[in-house]
């Protein structure tokens, strides 16, 4: 039993006649009689009784009737709200991204969902680093940008750009020529991200690799006491650009690059692969693909692709 023999089977019933029925429907008389008899063939027992004046309805076709204007009734429904979830996605949205990405990413996405997508409601999740991985593989979000990312089994990851880490410093910090050599950072009194942290793990891997012991005045588990220690004048720090491009704007603080391999990291957008998106998901992903692909080709962010 499908749908298509229940619309069948409630417009013979409806016009009494197998004849008209066809002509109602533009579909071949043949084709109709015979879907009837499969219909009870599948529910083993006569829904009509056939005479030369037409059908009528046994007592199981009246029921069965009345069942198939409901369950037409509810599909056509379904239709509609298909139809309207994929002009209008509504529902709630998670997405997690670190602090950094946050800074340049988290307004242009907002806005653009309540423009396009206002039945969408985004939630913004900042959240260190190491832990976006554990947030979209424990399903607390439906997309996260993933630093760093590594082949996670039901994960998909797309690459979306590799960002340069610059040092960061406060205006009149006297600043060596560019770029920045190990040598000269171990050197430097330095503000790191705690740990686990991917920055954080860059730079001690760098320099325990060049062998350089390293001045670490303190420690800070956010962007916000980062730049306000640097601001300071404590010390100076390792970030992306997009973590300080307000700040570098206003010439609050001022960067510079770092001769190593490992002062870089690639950004991925994450998403589960055994889950069936939803058309909203599925049109937030598109928009933050959308505004990467714009936002990307600024050179002090991608700048070490």
């Amino acid at each position: 039993m499908d749908l298509r023999q229940l619309r069948y089977f409630v417009k013979v019933v409806e016009c009494g006649n197998v004849t008209r029925a066809s002509e109602a429907l533009h579909i071949a008389q043949p084709a109709i009689s015979q879907q009837m008899r499969n219909l009870e063939a599948d529910l083993e027992m006569q829904l009509l009784e056939r005479s030369v004046h037409g059908v009528a309805p046994t007592a199981a076709g009246q029921t069965l009737y009345r069942h198939a204007l409901e369950l037409l009734r509810q599909a056509d429904g379904t239709r509609e709200l298909l139809r309207q979830d994929a002009e209008l996605p509504q529902g709630k949205v998670s997405v997690g991204m670190p602090s950094s990405t946050a800074r340049v990413l988290a307004i242009p996405l907002a806005r653009t969902i309540r423009d396009r997508y206002p039945g969408i409601a985004l939630e913004l999740i900042e959240a260190p680093s190491a832990d976006l991985g554990g947030l979209i593989g424990g399903g607390r979000v439906e997309l996260a940008v993933v630093v760093d990312a590594v082949e996670t089994r039901g994960v998909v990851a797309q690459r979306l750009l590799s960002e340069a880490l610059y040092l960061i410093a406060w205006p009149e910090f006297p600043m060596p020529e560019e770029p920045v050599t190990l040598a000269e950072l171990a050197r430097m009194p330095l503000i790191l991200p705690s740990a686990p942290n991917t920055i954080r793990s860059r730079v001690d891997w760098a320099l325990r690799e060049a062998g350089l012991p390293c001045e670490i005045l303190f420690e800070a588990s956010s962007t916000s006491l980062l730049f306000a220690a640097v601001m300071a004048k404590l010390g100076v720090t390792i970030l992306p650009w997009s973590a300080a491009h307000v700040e570098l704007d206003e010439h609050k603080l001022k960067l510079a690059k770092v001769d190593h391999r490992l002062f870089s990291r690639t950004l991925s957008l994450c998403w589960h692969d055994t889950a069936l998106l939803s058309n909203a998901v599925q049109k937030v992903r598109a928009t933050m693909l959308e505004l990467f692909a714009e936002l990307g080709r600024w050179p002090q962010w991608a700048a070490a692709d």
